[in-house]
């Protein structure tokens, strides 16, 4: 009957030992059988088993080293692998971010896009517009009287002549400039001094606005008066010295060198 037996690693050397004991055993006797067969080579036991001995313990080292170099490359090895799982996650994680920054910028860039697309929109209807307005106010122009006309000189001749380099919105802020100076003149009493043609002689008269409504004038010695009335084509004067007296006292009035009272002055002008 044959016994199975579990060994561990001492009964291992134990049994190696052993072995090693048993081959010196008969390598001796194998010596001492070749010395008394008469044979002239000795072989020393004790050397044969010192150098079967040093080549068992050498193949051991080698055995246990090359073990230690596998069990230190192995744990290197698991350790770059968790360093490179790592990077890895971390990448993953750098792509997953950069996709959504890229897919927020593609979004906002939509945005954006729609958005520049409707100012595009808006301000062509705003450029009519202000174009619309312009060519309206070209076409009154004439009747902007000379104290209205100094106000807005410049703004005037912009928009009569429009420069392709100005922007929208210069454009847009002298149309409101001289509506807003036309809409207070309109509401105004104006006094203006001015040097009309009468005859060959030039004289120095003032001229009093009601607004776009009407206008009268009259000379600084009180013997040239008039008045005036406002058309597509500008104003058109008529001289009316019965209106001398009475406007002389209304400005005065005016400039509050005068007591403050009814003052009629007749119209008796006629549209054309």
């Amino acid at each position: 009957m044959v016994k199975k037996h579990i060994l561990s690693k001492t009964n291992t050397h134990d049994l190696v030992l052993t072995v090693l004991l048993l081959l010196f055993t008969a390598t001796a006797a194998h010596a001492q059988e070749k010395i008394a067969d008469g044979d002239t080579q000795k072989v020393s036991p004790s050397f044969v088993l010192q150098e079967k001995v040093r080549q068992w313990v050498e193949a051991q080292k080698i055995r246990s080293k090359e073990r230690a170099d596998w069990s230190e490359q192995k744990r290197n090895m698991a350790a770059l692998n968790g360093i490179r799982l790592k990077e890895i996650e971390q990448i993953d994680s750098l792509i997953a971010a950069a996709g959504k920054r890229l897919s927020d910028a593609t979004k906002k860039r939509e945005e954006l896009l729609a958005e520049q697309e409707s100012l595009r929109n808006k301000r062509a209807i705003i450029l009519k517009r202000v174009e619309r307005l312009e060519m309206a106010l070209r076409a009154q122009l004439q009747i902007f009287p000379e104290p209205l006309m100094n106000k807005i000189n410049d703004e005037v001749e912009r928009i009569r002549q429009p420069a392709l380099s100005e922007s929208l919105q210069d454009r847009l802020r002298d149309l409101v400039a001289v509506m807003g100076e036309a809409s207070e003149f309109g509401q105004s009493l104006t006094i203006h001094s001015q040097i009309r043609t009468n005859g060959e002689d030039q004289i120095e008269v003032e001229v009093l606005y009601l607004g776009f409504s009407g206008a009268w004038y009259v000379g600084r010695a009180g013997k040239v008066a008039g008045h005036g009335r406002a058309h597509k084509s500008g104003w058109t004067w008529s001289e009316d010295n019965s209106v001398a007296g009475p406007l002389k006292e209304a400005i005065e009035m005016y400039r509050k060198e005068r007591a403050p009272d009814y003052v009629q002055i007749n119209f008796s002008g006629k549209k054309n």
